[in-house]
């Protein structure tokens, strides 16, 4: 019989997977004082690509709770990868990110948000499942209505409200272009805790969909004929948002184009199949950026350019970014700039 007074905590963490991390998960029943005293736990390094037989023992140290939409009165614990020492395990790309954002002045204040879009596959041929609506064109899927238009709503729906009862917000969601291709949008909001949500909703979407006949992908091109799936990424300073004129923007742009090659390595395995040129993307091997342009590398949106302050919409990152690692580069080129 369950003891009452324990508390049902799921521990989740990154493994060392090197392209793109997958998410783990395991549960214990444990009696807390509150939310800020989770004990780390031990797991199996050497079966997650994070240790070896011989040397499998590896640590999960707590950095963030949630509540479990799976579970009533139950907790979801995001954890760093950590050796018995403390020190943080190669793979634990998320003590890189805090650690830069330390170094800032708290006057920066950086929000950052993404677009995190994601297509459902079947399961049976691995394809989208968007197919099956034997589609010619794909200007009818975005944002459309009706089952000659849209697959996955109801599984879309189940998430806002499983990601709503997590505490996580959402700026919203919408159908892509692509059919069977979804997205949605996280507010502007600190970089850790906005790659920390952007996380823990995969992780809440990968569980829904494990009661679904579905595949969630984030591959990059999961068609070649349809759009890609991206995670565009919104970034700000307080700067920025005060005051964000048009000699700033071209010497932000200056600073992004001189490290676009060290962006790219952060924007997802596959950006060569996505970012083309085509289907609303830009070249990967060039950078450029404009205001409203939805085939540059990075958008100015129309509304910060004719008020003059605001943010930047950065369109190269995959739907496969680990989000702490982007993060990273993206604000490290920032830095050497005036708006930070």
């Amino acid at each position: 019989m369950k003891d009452k007074n324990k508390k049902r905590i799921e521990y989740i963490w990154l493994d060392g997977n090197t392209t793109l991390p997958q998410l783990r998960s395991k549960t214990r029943y444990i009696n807390i004082k509150n939310e800020n005293s989770i004990p780390d736990w031990n797991f199996d390094g050497g079966s997650t690509g994070q240790g070896s037989l011989k040397d499998s023992d590896r640590q999960l140290k707590c950095v963030r709770t949630y509540k479990d939409p799976f579970s009533e009165d139950g907790l979801l614990a995001l954890c760093e990868v950590t050796y018995y020492s403390g020190k943080a395990h190669e793979s634990n790309t998320r003590t890189h990110l805090s650690s830069l954002l330390e170094e800032l002045h708290e006057e920066s204040d950086v929000w950052t948000g993404f677009e995190q879009e994601f297509t459902f596959l079947n399961p049976a041929t691995k394809t989208p499942l968007g197919l099956l609506l034997n589609p010619e064109e794909q200007g009818q899927y975005y944002c459309g209505v009706g089952c000659l238009n849209q697959i996955g709503r109801y599984i879309v729906e189940e998430f806002e409200v499983a990601a709503e009862m997590a505490g996580i917000p959402l700026e919203g969601i919408n159908a892509e272009v692509m059919p069977g291709q979804w997205e949605w949008q996280t507010p502007p909001q600190g970089p850790l805790k906005s790659a920390d949500d952007l996380w823990v909703s995969r992780y809440i979407l990968e569980r829904i969909a494990e009661t679904k006949p579905v595949i969630v992908s984030y591959d990059p091109k999961p068609d070649p004929n349809f759009n890609g799936a991206g995670c565009h990424t919104n970034i700000s300073t307080k700067k920025m948002r005060d005051c964000f004129e048009l000699d700033e923007q071209e010497e932000l742009m200056v600073h992004l184009e001189t490290d676009h090659n060290k962006h790219i390595a952060f924007c997802g395995q596959g950006v060569e199949r996505r970012m083309t040129g085509e289907c609303e993307t830009s070249d990967y091997h060039t950078f450029s950026w404009g205001e409203g342009d939805r085939g540059a590398s990075v958008r100015i949106p129309q509304k910060v350019a004719n008020e003059g302050k605001g943010y930047i919409e950065d369109r190269r990152p995959c739907a496969n970014i680990d989000p702490y690692k982007l993060l990273y580069s993206l604000i490290s080129t920032i830095k050497k700039s005036k708006v930070l």
